[in-house]
């Protein structure tokens, strides 16, 4: 997958993720827990997208994916925290959870093609 795909897949998963939370818990309107998702996932993810190959040789893959992932998720816990609003602590959940969510798109998509 490209990596303007990969963007818009992620903000999908993402605002998907972070709209449903919202809905479900109550903490605060969905389409600015898309808005949130949106605007963290455009600028962390070409960062990451360019620095978590390099990581490869040091950790590999899985160790990679974790410290990459839990990066992201706490910058764009900030986005959470500012646009919904939400406390820090429910920030961070929320970010947590739409991060979780792209992550597993993007497993399930780079599994699927290697067994293709």
């Amino acid at each position: 997958m490209d990596q303007t795909t990969a963007l818009f897949v992620s903000i999908g998963a993402e605002a998907v993720a972070a709209a449903t939370l919202l809905a479900l818990s109550g903490w605060g309107k969905p389409w600015r827990g898309m808005a949130a998702a949106a605007l963290a996932t455009l600028i962390t993810h070409p960062l990451a997208w360019r620095a978590a190959p390099g990581l490869d040789p040091v950790m590999g893959f899985w160790a990679r994916t974790v410290v990459v992932e839990t990066l992201v998720s706490l910058a764009e816990t900030a986005a959470y925290r500012w646009l919904v609003p939400l406390a820090w602590p429910r920030a961070l959940l929320a970010s947590i959870a739409a991060n979780a969510a792209s992550t597993c798109v993007g497993l399930a998509y780079f599994y699927s093609v290697r067994l293709l």
